[in-house]
């Protein structure tokens, strides 16, 4: 049987081992409002594949994501848009045979203006509610990150992190589809993180998908995310997207 994400989902629902990759071709676009509030987010295609595996000993997500490979699309007011690079790893390693796991997240966001990355050390609980299944954890969040137009960086402790991840398997129009919810909150970020990329004490990326399997390993993918005090939206925004994706 060919591996799907959607099988993934059900793998942590049921507890059997799983490992898959996929590949994401897609565009993302900004409302105009978001684009109005902060000059770094504009329109551009992306390239992502992912990894996941689930083991007897726990979980492991990974992703590398290109957006605007080849530079192709412009930003705002007609400059040059830059390819920017971003890799994430999640390993969740279950603690004995409870509900709960140790928790490493890292994720690393760079190009040629700016580069972040997060480092989260902490725990998480498994939990299931019928076919809802939920990931949620916090910890400590230990960032790095330099802005290249002001030379400003920072290297240490930054407060913690909240995360909160939902996953509810449906059917519908003869199509099996996936639902995720996907929270991240940073909180009591040092002052000097703040300073370098102009967040808030306070920041959080919701993401919404909606996958739909139209074959086997054929998939298409809907997405809209808020961002408050994140990423290349530090004054609040909307994305929204669409992605073809295949699974080997």
């Amino acid at each position: 049987m060919k591996r799907t994400l959607l099988a993934a989902s059900l793998a942590l629902l049921t507890g059997s081992a799983f490992a898959g990759t996929t590949l994401d071709l897609g565009y993302k676009a900004h409302t105009s409002s978001t684009k109005d509030d902060n000059g770094g987010a504009y329109d551009q295609p992306f390239v992502k594949i992912t990894h996941f595996n689930k083991a007897d000993w726990g979980t492991l997500l990974a992703y590398l994501k290109l957006e605007n490979p080849g530079e192709i699309a412009d930003a705002q007011h007609g400059k040059d848009g830059k390819l920017t690079v971003k890799n994430l790893m999640i390993i969740d390693k279950q603690i004995g045979d409870s509900a709960y796991n140790w928790w490493l997240q890292n994720f690393l966001v760079s190009n040629r203006t700016v580069m972040e990355d997060n480092l989260y050390l902490g725990l998480t609980t498994n939990r299931k509610f019928d076919k809802l299944f939920i990931n949620a954890g916090a910890g400590l969040n230990y960032s790095a990150a330099h802005f290249d137009p002001t030379g400003a960086s920072f290297d240490g402790i930054s407060g913690g992190a909240v995360v909160i991840n939902a996953i509810y398997p449906m059917q519908a129009f003869n199509l099996k589809h996936r639902l995720s919810v996907n929270y991240e909150g940073q909180f009591a970020r040092d002052d000097e993180h703040k300073s370098t990329l102009g967040y808030d004490s306070y920041g959080h990326q919701i993401i919404t998908t909606l996958k739909t399997s139209l074959t086997d390993t054929v998939y298409t993918k809907l997405h809209l995310t808020h961002f408050d005090s994140w990423g290349s939206s530090p004054n609040d925004g909307i994305e929204y997207g669409v992605a073809i994706g295949f699974n080997f």
